[in-house]
């Protein structure tokens, strides 16, 4: 799957997302990239050591939860955090979309909107309609591939 870089459009890309219900946390915006369904975004390197499974150390884990999911949910807001072991985060551009045992990034997917690709490991969601939302993350390869992982989380905005 390839990617094309599109930085003169960078503010089209982020008002679309915002438009369909979803901001992008924190520092993430520093590079996005767009593709129907599907929204990179880099985050930064992360630095954590591992041991990938092919090199003797476990299966790649995850695990996802909600972040003060009560007071967000009157925000109209879901925050989720992710932690992950067994797999180093990277950008798969790095990686030229090429997959490498121990390397991987997150999809994170609101409803059956665009699946947003990146690094970040905290991604919040605004102006949430009322209403149930569910949230899917998984653990994806370089080629974005599942490399099993995932975690379904549900969120309900209160109406008013």
């Amino acid at each position: 799957m390839r990617f094309i870089t599109i930085r003169a459009m960078a503010s089209v890309a982020i008002l679309s997302a915002v438009a369909l219900g979803l901001s992008l946390w924190g520092g993430a915006q520093d590079k996005v990239w767009a593709q129907p369904k599907l929204l990179r975004v880099q985050a930064g390197e992360q630095t954590k050591k591992f041991v990938p499974a092919s090199e003797g150390g476990h299966m790649p884990t995850l695990s996802a939860t909600l972040v003060e999911p009560e007071k967000k949910a009157k925000e109209k807001e879901a925050t989720v955090e992710v932690k992950v072991s067994g797999v180093h985060i990277i950008d798969p551009a790095a990686a030229h979309e090429q997959p490498k045992a121990g390397q991987g990034h997150l999809h994170y997917q609101l409803d059956n909107g665009p699946i947003i690709a990146t690094t970040a490991e905290k991604l919040s969601f605004h102006e949430l309609t009322p209403g149930e939302h569910k949230i899917e993350v998984m653990l994806v390869g370089n080629d974005h591939q599942p490399l099993g992982p995932q975690e379904s989380l549900n969120v309900t905005i209160p109406r008013g």
